[in-house]
């Protein structure tokens, strides 16, 4: 069997080398808006800053319910309303959908989504809009993107399986998954799912919609690199268990995550080498796949490539050296153990 072969463990990637700012710069009250979250919510931050912005608001009796489940009419008006005035929401008044009764509240913001931002497909495409029920992540997220003419096909270079259930690269929804993994609005759960069918409450969907704002203003550079440092802890885990494919998915965010970070900083060294880091362990996984199936020349080639990715990550930052020669360390395990199956050698104990 094909192993490691005691790799080292990995350092910290980023956290002990630079601390990039990741707070967007706004007054919060430290008692909180509403009466049901607290600054010891998760939410807080995403919620203070979404009321100051009017993009979200709480109920009458002080309360924002942040576990209460979101609609798709209310998903569209977070939306809409963000984009349009009330004089330019207000001038749609006819109705599209059979479903949409032309008194419901949430027509206009319907037809303001349709008709005015090209949020959501109409007829003939779709006749019902379905605005009773709850959003789901994958949904919500496509309504997001698109509601910022945000381009997802961005990375589209990279089409590998990022989760349990988002593993096939022909889904529909598969673009916007990955865009989320690349911006650090969404984190893969210990399951190892990343959930486009979860039905979000209000505090899930005011940290999404929170969580690109951060991205759009550089301020996630510094939780992107965090987020592939565990990636990449992941991906060492998954291989020291011979578990391939969970290596494969979990070295795939930690590039798409790296990717994200460099969009934003593409002249930062620490991230352009936190991109080379995250290249190199990709060399790594499919060395190791090489090395079981028997592919022992495979092995060399890519062990040789992840040595001088991390070779090159060495001379964009010194501060990612320790890293970079553990990467190179287990490059020439993996690389010896080739070498020798090659020559007639017992295969290295697992």
């Amino acid at each position: 069997m094909f192993s490691l072969r005691q790799s080292p463990r990995i350092v910290s990637l980023i956290t002990t080398a630079v601390v990039i700012a990741t707070f967007f710069p706004m007054p919060v009250a430290a008692a909180g808006s509403f009466s049901d979250v607290s600054d010891k919510n998760p939410e807080f931050p995403a919620v203070e800053f979404l009321k100051a912005k009017g993009i979200m608001q709480g109920y009458p009796d002080g309360t924002f319910k942040p576990k209460q489940a979101v609609t798709r009419a209310e998903a569209v008006k977070i939306l809409v309303a963000s984009k349009l005035s009330a004089e330019e929401i207000a001038a749609f008044s006819k109705t599209s959908y059979t479903d949409v009764p032309a008194d419901a509240w949430y027509r206009p913001y319907v037809e303001a989504a349709l008709n005015k931002l090209g949020l959501i497909d109409g007829p003939p495409k779709a006749t019902t809009f379905n605005g009773s029920r709850t959003v789901r992540r994958a949904e919500f997220l496509k309504l997001l993107f698109k509601s910022q003419s945000i381009d997802t096909n961005a990375y589209s270079e990279i089409k590998l399986p990022l989760a349990l259930d988002v593993a096939n690269t022909d889904e529909w929804f598969y673009p916007y998954m990955r865009y989320a993994v690349s911006t650090v609005i969404i984190h893969v759960e210990p399951d190892g799912k990343l959930r486009p069918d979860l039905e979000l409450t209000r505090g899930e969907l005011a940290l999404e919609v929170y969580y690109l704002a951060m991205y759009q203003a550089d301020k996630r550079t510094q939780a992107g690199l965090s987020t592939e440092e565990d990636y990449l802890v992941h991906t060492l885990q998954a291989l020291e268990a011979k578990d391939f494919g969970q290596a494969d998915m979990a070295s795939a965010r930690a590039l798409l995550s790296a990717r994200g970070a460099l969009t934003s900083k593409p002249t930062t060294p620490i991230v352009q080498a936190a991109v080379k880091i995250a290249e190199a362990f990709r060399a790594l996984v499919r060395a190791y796949k090489a090395g079981t199936d028997g592919k022992l020349q495979d092995v060399i080639t890519l062990t040789k490539d992840a040595w001088g990715l991390a070779e090159k990550a060495k001379a964009l930052s010194p501060s990612l050296q320790d890293l970079s020669t553990q990467v190179q360390t287990i490059a020439k395990n993996m690389a010896d153990q080739a070498r020798q199956m090659l020559q007639g050698g017992a295969p290295a104990a697992p």
